[in-house]
């Protein structure tokens, strides 16, 4: 797993373990046979050339820290981030600007716009064109739609090989990775 928070997060577990009475080898081993944690950076496949990574981030600073880890281990990939703000904290204004700046390493960024909820005010609710807008503005070529298939649609059409797609969400996203790898098979 790349990136410095995970980095940080191997630090703190050596530190733990080895304040249990691990050795530096035990702690190491440990290390060598960790596979990963499901949903944080999980790569799912690479249909048609496509490389498709679940992530769970879903904060503005856990959509930024992923990005920033998977552009440092694909820095020749072509980076194309989808997220879903799907939790109550996500989809909230109080993250408006945090948003705009979490993307930066994406070369495009599409973002579903999420359904009404009875526990975000109408007052407090992200606004997901506002995003788009200053994504743009940063450089990141950026769409956003409610619809998951026609952001399914979108993404397996336009995705080109050698890609990276790095889809983040909390959830389920209506299936969107299933739907696109299996729309990407279908280009094979």
């Amino acid at each position: 797993m790349s990136g410095m928070h995970n980095v940080e997060n191997a630090v703190g577990v050596y530190a733990i373990a080895r304040s249990l009475g691990l050795t530096a080898e035990q702690v190491r081993a440990g290390f060598a046979s960790f596979a990963g944690i499901k949903r944080r950076q999980e790569i799912r496949g690479e249909p048609a050339g496509v490389l498709v990574i679940d992530d769970f981030a879903h904060h503005p600073t856990a959509v930024r820290e992923t990005i920033h880890a998977i552009r440092l281990r694909y820095p020749d990939r072509r980076l194309w981030a989808v997220f879903e703000p799907r939790s109550n904290t996500s989809r909230r204004n109080i993250h408006q600007e945090d948003y705009a700046r979490a993307f930066d390493g994406a070369a495009r960024a599409t973002l579903r716009v999420p359904e009404p909820h009875d526990k975000v005010p109408a007052n407090e609710q992200l606004d997901i064109g506002k995003v788009v807008q200053a994504l743009e503005a940063r450089g990141i070529a950026a769409d956003a739609d409610r619809d998951v298939d026609l952001l399914v649609a979108r993404a397996a059409s336009e995705a080109r090989a050698g890609d990276v797609l790095l889809v983040m969400s909390n959830g389920s996203f209506e299936g969107f990775i299933p739907k696109v790898m299996e729309r990407l098979a279908a280009r094979e």
